[in-house]
């Protein structure tokens, strides 16, 4: 089997307190460490975020700086990033993985040649009732829909082909996801070796949170073009 070249390019604002966890989750990856590089896009932070992740800087693992903007970055983080890549991952700052993610991946792919982008299952780190329905929530949406969320896994061919829309801030995942389904088959992998931070279902609440992703899905370019995300940390 082979082993495939991993980009995983991850936009980060104002994350001192989580970024250094999600960092060494990737460092301690069960998968030769030369087949894969991190590019942190440090954008527009208030706090520390860019000199936390600066301790983990090597020749593998880039640690940049961009405008503010989600997309903004993860676009910069794909101009930067290895001519070897073979498949990218388009991390949130706030998801990390066990040790054995990316051999799960790698082995995933080579027993699906065919499929071009996805997603995998994610597990919140809250183990209340609450939290257990939105894991059950979040993915059972991503899958049913055929979108991508707290990871994008983009074979190289397509990324080269699709660029994050800069002019949103809201709903850029659904709208790359859109626009990456006429170019290739969606997977959706499952795996209990991601995990991601409720911290803003505690913070906003889950039923706030359930209205403000139908909210963000539901309406047009235009209108969500005009809005922000709100920085929760």
């Amino acid at each position: 089997m082979m082993n495939r070249f991993f980009s995983i390019i991850i936009p980060a604002h104002d994350e001192e307190s989580i970024i250094a966890t999600t960092l060494q989750s990737i460092k301690d990856q069960d998968y030769p460490a030369d087949r894969f590089e991190v590019i942190l896009v440090e954008n527009g932070s208030n706090d520390a975020t860019l000199e936390v992740a600066k301790k983990f800087a090597s020749p593998s693992f880039k640690i940049m700086s961009s405008e503010k903007g989600v997309s903004r970055a993860r676009n910069f983080g794909f101009r930067h990033s290895s001519p070897q890549t073979d498949w990218y991952i388009f991390l949130d700052a706030d998801t990390f993985f066990e040790k054995s993610f990316l051999a799960e991946l790698n082995d995933y792919l080579e027993k699906h040649p065919k499929v071009g982008y996805g997603t995998t299952t994610v597990l919140l780190d809250d183990t209340t009732f609450a939290g257990r329905f939105w894991t059950w929530y979040l993915n059972a949406g991503d899958k049913l829909i055929r979108i991508m969320h707290r990871l994008h896994i983009v074979r190289a061919d397509l990324a080269a082909k699709v660029r994050y829309d800069e002019s949103l801030v809201l709903s850029e995942d659904l709208r790359y996801s859109r626009d990456l389904a006429p170019l290739g088959k969606y997977f959706f992998m499952k795996t209990r070796s991601v995990i991601t931070s409720a911290r803003r279902f505690k913070n906003k609440g889950y039923l706030k949170m359930f209205f403000i992703n139908l909210y963000t899905g539901l309406f047009p370019r235009k209108t969500l073009q005009k809005k922000d995300w709100e920085v929760v940390r």
